[in-house]
């Protein structure tokens, strides 16, 4: 395993970054879309304001300005959703759900404001509604771990080297870690490390203070620190 050195979790962006320039598509075909994601995200302006203007605009009257909404939010929401249910068919579903919602509540948004908490905080619901309707969420993320573990392993290429099997060992850590983490613990992390929101913006999401998104966000942090120790230690000894 590569050398890391501390601060782990830039270690791991850092390493990912590499692997992902080695092949981006042997690993994606190994981890899934989130290993494209997984460096955290740095909202474009021009998105974001192309994103508020098509709300403002679906807001106020213009129904054709929801195909325009749908188009620049989707991929964030569909994101966002993935990685809390760890279930593509999910995501997909909860998506479409989002966006019908989002259509119905248009009357609560306030003109002016980001719209993209607001369509977040409407994909979380969602989420939880899902989850306490079917109680899915553990089943299809154990179902899809599994399914994963038992695929043969992909072999690696010599242009991927140790970087990239370090990334791909990294990544498996951080995903076992998150899952062990409560809804409420891991959606804060994700939202701020992977989504780029502000704390003041996760906290619009979560329905609660910054000092809570904070609290949660580090636990996170802190679990994945733990669980990169040892992996970390033992890319030490073989350098």
């Amino acid at each position: 395993m590569a050398r890391c050195n501390p601060p782990l979790l830039t270690c791991v962006v850092h390493s990912v970054q590499l692997a992902i320039s080695m092949d981006r598509l042997t690993l994606r075909a190994r981890l899934g879309e989130s290993v494209v994601n997984v460096v955290p995200a740095s909202p474009d302006q021009e998105l974001t304001h192309a994103l508020d203007a098509a709300m403002d605009r679906f807001a106020r009257g213009d129904d054709a300005a929801f195909a325009e909404l749908y188009r620049l939010g989707a991929t964030q929401v569909h994101r966002f959703l993935m990685r809390m249910s760890g279930d593509a068919a999910l995501a997909d579903d909860l998506t479409q759900d989002t966006f019908l919602r989002a259509h119905a509540a248009r009357g609560g948004y306030q003109v002016g404001a980001s719209a993209r908490p607001w369509l977040l905080a409407i994909a979380r619901n969602t989420f939880l509604d899902s989850t306490r309707r079917a109680k899915v969420r553990r089943k299809s993320a154990d179902a899809t771990k599994a399914a994963q573990d038992a695929d043969p392993p992909i072999a690696a290429s010599e242009t991927q080297g140790d970087e990239a099997l370090a990334a791909r060992e990294m990544l498996e850590i951080v995903d076992r870690a998150l899952a062990k983490q409560s809804t409420l613990v891991r959606e804060a992390f994700i939202l701020v490390r992977f989504e780029g929101l502000s704390m003041s913006e996760a906290a619009e999401v979560l329905g609660t203070t910054e000092a809570a998104v904070k609290v949660r966000a580090f636990r996170a942090n802190e679990a994945i620190r733990e669980a990169l120790g040892p992996a970390a230690l033992e890319g030490r000894s073989r350098s």
